[in-house]
């Protein structure tokens, strides 16, 4: 049918969040647009299973209307939701113009509506439309139940009796609703006779001296001739009227021929002409189809009237004047905002404003002060929704000071923005806030608050774009309940629920989530931001004093020169392969702190440099500095190794790197990265690293887009033993850029070289799995490993020796080995995916994740990655997953992990339920008294009697003894004529015996 004032903010939310979700790849934002189709699709499948149990049974009314005034039509409903607000239309055909009246359907009454119905045109109604008008569980979108043509019944009184009209009329009477126009003061043609008495005629019709029955109607029993003292007083002279004389006259109609008069007027002129003969004392009689009816009443000639019009030809209307058929504007029938709604959707609001402000920064002020100016909004609301909404001038001036005030400080704030981050955390999110409060006081009806629930709704999924931390998932789920609340109690009456419904609605809360679950398990993983990525340098960030040199986090450069300096940046950082030289002799200390995050839908390895030269204990990265490029939007160029131009397929791996940690100024990345979108200047090194002009300090954002070779197992072995390949190659061209590679140190063992050499397979990529294979089984990985001695070759000595490594050790003696058999190989070092938040979709990447590996370097498809120790699978086979599968792990994983928490969560939910319905029953009872708790019991005895019977519920208490008596005996129409007494007798003595003979008839009723 349509939808809710309001409802279309849900669609300008899911619009705007959708833009939020391509802006930051985000998963959980997806996952919010994922919950709100599912939301929606509950509301229109709810709605329209609701509308399509309900049904009109029957529809009772007077025998006879008039037209444009209004009669009571009682319409009975079966399966009517009690819950809801809804509305109620009768109509006499189809189109809005046909439309005679509409109810509204109040929640908890349900059974037996009365509609107050008027009709537009004279005629008889046998049947009438009847369609309901229903909204969704959440009142979002409303269905119209349009019903059969409901057989219309009449009756004198409201107890349902049949009009005994219906057999005086004989057969000529069609039954229905008789519609009778408006008298129209002339007389029609008559055939005038004499009466069955034979009196004289001679007085003409028309004038006479006086009215025939003088001041009252002529009765049995009166003299047949009598003064008329109107008239005797009007002339001066004694009038005598012979009531047999003039009365005995008789007025016939001709019914037939009104169905050739085209004159709309006419029914109301045969109207006024039977009414006018009937008080002339005529006797006035209907010819219809050859056969002579009698009318003796008013209904008669009213009757008869209508069916006059009924016979009349329809009216037609000029193509131009009829109505395009376009439905219904939805008006809902009740505007006002329940108390319960309004709590917690200002629960809500606090929620995503709390959310949003720890995502940019905010200060615990500023917190506290958009909250208490969510607490305001929701009072003031509340207090201009009992006013109708109509708001004080002073009100309104306050409203706009606060509108001037926050534009004020926000235009001030924005000053000092320098690009799209900085606008992105401060002007915008606090207009957000802003419009948040300030709306908060505009919520006076439905409408406003739909519009506000959606306004919430894109803040949340602001604030989930921007923020990264681990308690992401715990805000959403409070905001989620609250929404969710104030949406399920919108449209619905404000009684607390009872422990069924409150059960029902668990399961369907549940069905939601598994169903929002089973939509997500087919979307991807988002690749998160391309161009429309987050740029910013933190404040802190400190300049870089050499031009594509290596400085630690506060900017001094290390010359990388043996002693005490050696390794310096190492020991700031905590990791020694972020140096111009790596020692496998030098152990990292390495703490468990996240250095960063990093939003992308895959694992891969976070590249921050690369050593080609060793000496057999110490590896030195390139003296190159590279090409210097400017941002925002920086284009890598490929470098010594990279495919170029290959036919196999190639993916796009975006990643966005939040720094948390002091770091020196290396950019991180994953292998091949083709663009950098970095709010300053970067050095691209030929060896594939990269430095920016700055230190990289905590709150420093930047992107990172990778074009990977989506290579499997299979891609690599195809490609055979890159010795030979490598060999042969060098044999006919110039080995200058392959040899750095290749080089072994002079330190290299032969026992070294021929293990490799025993090893080695058909293929490269086989060997690489053997050599793993290898250490492994014979080798162990630890960080507390004795360093070689002094002048010992480090892959000899953990090889034979010591057998005990950490990853710098593993990685050298990989890579070594590789080379004394041909095979072009380097070491890297940066960081390992780490783990992974599957609720805001970042990888948390901890100290203790640093790491170095080994790179190899195929013809076919450029560098590739390789770890004995760490599991991160290759571009063609890793799997992005679903954000479905992300959020089943996340909830998995937290549910495990607070277990107790959630059991002990539940518990006071269930107590705090099971108390406010203890606390409610006491109210109830002590409001209702003990009479009332006796009508309550009564009235639930005939409503479980009628639910079996008849879909109406009585709404007399003789009509539920007429139900209850067939349970045995005439106890329940006493009863009812007690509980009539104490409800609307004003002598009423309560009486204690009185009390307890009727409590126990009530209570024997209720055993039978």
């Amino acid at each position: 049918m349509g939808i809710s004032p309001g409802s279309s903010a849900y669609l300008a939310a899911f619009i705007v969040a959708g833009l939020i979700a391509r802006l930051t790849g985000t998963p959980v934002v997806i996952a919010l647009m994922a919950a709100l189709v599912v939301t929606l699709m509950a509301e229109v499948l709810g709605g329209r299973m609701a509308a399509r149990r309900i049904r009109v049974t029957s529809m009772t009314g007077p025998r006879v209307a008039t037209v444009d005034a209004p009669v009571v039509v009682r319409v009975e409903i079966a399966g009517l939701d009690e819950s809801r607000h809804g509305r109620l239309r009768l109509s006499n055909g189809p189109g809005a113009d046909a439309e005679v009246g509409s109810a509204v359907l109040i929640p908890g009454r349900s059974g037996m509506v009365e509609v107050e119905a008027v009709f537009r045109q004279p005629g008889t109604v046998h049947v009438l439309d009847a369609s309901i008008e229903l909204a969704g569980p959440f009142g979002l979108v409303w269905w119209r139940r349009r019903t059969a043509s409901i057989p219309f019944a009449v009756h004198f009184g409201w107890d349902g009796s049949p009009d005994p009209l219906h057999k005086r009329l004989g057969s000529g009477d069609e039954g229905g609703l008789c519609v009778a126009p408006v008298p129209v003061a002339e007389l029609v043609d008559v055939v005038v006779s004499a009466g069955r008495n034979d009196g004289p005629v001679a007085a003409p019709r028309g004038d006479q001296h006086g009215d025939v029955d003088g001041v009252r109607t002529w009765r049995e029993g009166d003299p047949v001739g009598s003064i008329h003292w109107p008239s005797t007083l009007r002339s001066g002279d004694l009038v005598v009227h012979d009531r047999n004389a003039i009365s005995d006259q008789r007025w016939e109609v001709d019914l037939d021929r009104f169905a050739a008069d085209p004159d709309p007027a006419a029914p109301g002129r045969l109207r006024h002409t039977l009414d006018e003969g009937r008080r002339r004392g005529h006797a006035v009689v209907v010819r219809f189809a050859g056969t002579e009816y009698a009318v003796r009443t008013d209904v008669d000639a009213a009757i008869w009237s209508a069916r006059a019009a009924h016979a009349l030809p329809p009216t037609r209307t000029a193509w131009w004047q009829r109505s395009i058929g376009l439905p219904h504007s939805i008006v809902e029938p009740e505007s006002e905002v329940n108390r319960r709604a309004r709590v917690a959707a200002g629960v809500a609001a606090a929620t995503s404003l709390a959310l949003l402000a720890g995502a940019v920064g905010s200060s615990v002020a500023v917190v506290a002060l958009v909250i208490g100016g969510v607490v305001l909004g929701v009072a003031v609301s509340s207090w201009l929704g009992r006013r109708s909404g109509r708001r004080p001038l002073v009100l309104q001036g306050a409203i706009l000071l606060a509108i001037i005030g926050a534009i004020a400080l926000i235009a001030s704030d924005a000053r000092s923005v320098d690009g799209l981050m900085d606008a992105l955390r401060g002007p915008l999110p606090q207009t957000l806030m802003a419009l948040v409060v300030l709306h908060g006081f505009e919520v006076v009806d439905r409408r406003t608050l739909r519009v506000h629930q959606a306004i919430t709704f894109t803040v949340v999924a602001y604030a989930a774009g921007l923020r990264i931390d681990g308690a992401l998932g715990w805000w959403i789920a409070a905001w989620g309940v609250a929404l969710l609340t104030s949406l399920a109690v919108t449209d619905r009456s404000p009684r607390v629920p009872t422990g069924r419904a409150a059960a029902r609605s668990v399961v369907w809360i549940g069905a939601g989530g598994v169903a929002t679950l089973a939509l997500l398990s087919v979307v991807p993983i988002p690749d998160g931001p391309a161009r429309l990525g987050l740029p910013a340098l933190s404040p802190a960030d400190a300049p870089n004093a050499s031009a594509g040199g290596l400085a630690a986090p506060d900017g001094s450069v290390t010359t990388g020169d043996s002693g005490e300096d050696r390794a310096s940046i190492g020991r700031v950082v905590g990791y020694p392969g972020f140096t111009e030289s790596l020692d496998t002799s030098i152990r990292g200390d390495l703490g468990d702190d996240i250095v960063m995050r990093v939003r992308a839908p895959e694992p891969a390895f976070w590249r921050g440099q690369t050593f080609s030269d060793f000496d057999g204990r110490v590896w030195s990265v390139s003296a190159d500095a590279g090409q210097r490029a400017d941002g925002p939007v920086i284009d890598v160029p490929p470098t010594i190794g990279d495919a170029i131009g290959t036919d196999l397929p190639t993916e796009q791996l975006t990643q966005t790197y939040y720094v948390e940690t002091a770091l020196p100024n290396l950019v991180f990345a994953a292998a091949r990265p083709k663009q950098i979108i970095f709010d300053g200047a970067l050095w691209a090194r030929p060896d594939g690293a990269l430095r920016s002009d700055v230190t990289l300090a905590p709150g420093s954002v930047y992107t990172a887009i990778s074009e990977r070779i989506a290579v499997t197992g299979e891609t690599l072995r195809g490609q055979g033993d890159l010795g030979d390949f490598f060999g042969r190659f060098r044999e006919v061209a110039d080995s200058a850029e392959i040899d750095p590679f290749l080089a072994l140190p002079a330190s290299t063992t032969q026992r070294t070289i021929d293990l490799a050499t025993d090893l080695r397979v058909a293929s490269t990529y086989d060997t690489i799995l053997a050599y793993q294979a290898w250490l492994a089984a014979n080798t162990e990985y630890d960080l507390d490993a004795p360093v070689p001695a002094e002048g010992d070759d480090a892959v000899d000595d953990f090889l034979f020796d010591s057998q005990r490594g950490f990853c710098e050790q593993i990685a050298s003696t990989l890579t070594i080995m590789l080379r004394s058999q041909g095979v072009p190989a380097r070491l890297a070092t940066g960081y390992v995916p780490g783990e992974r938040d599957r609720v805001s979709g970042v990888w948390k990447v901890r100290a203790s994740d640093a790491h170095a590996w080994v790179e190899v370097w195929f013809p076919q498809t450029g560098w590739q990655a390789f770890d004995p120790t760490a599991n991160v699978p290759l571009a063609g086979d890793a799997d992005a997953g679903t954000v479905g599968g992300d959020l089943v792990g996340a909830t998995v994983s937290s549910i495990g992990s607070h277990l107790g928490a959630i059991a002990l969560i539940g518990v006071a939910a269930a107590g705090a339920f099971i108390l406010i319905m203890l606390v409610r029953r006491r109210r109830h009872r002590r409001r209702r008294g003990r009479w009332g708790l006796l009508q309550d019991r009564f009235s639930a005895l005939a409503n479980a009697d009628a639910s079996s019977t008849s879909p109406a519920k009585p709404f007399t208490n003789p009509g539920r003894a007429a139900l209850i008596e067939r349970r045995g005996g005439p106890t329940a129409m006493s009863i009812a004529a007690v509980l009539d007494r104490v409800a609307f007798d004003p002598s009423w003595i309560d009486d204690d015996e009185l009390y307890d003979d009727t409590r126990d008839a009530v209570a024997a009723l209720e055993r039978v």
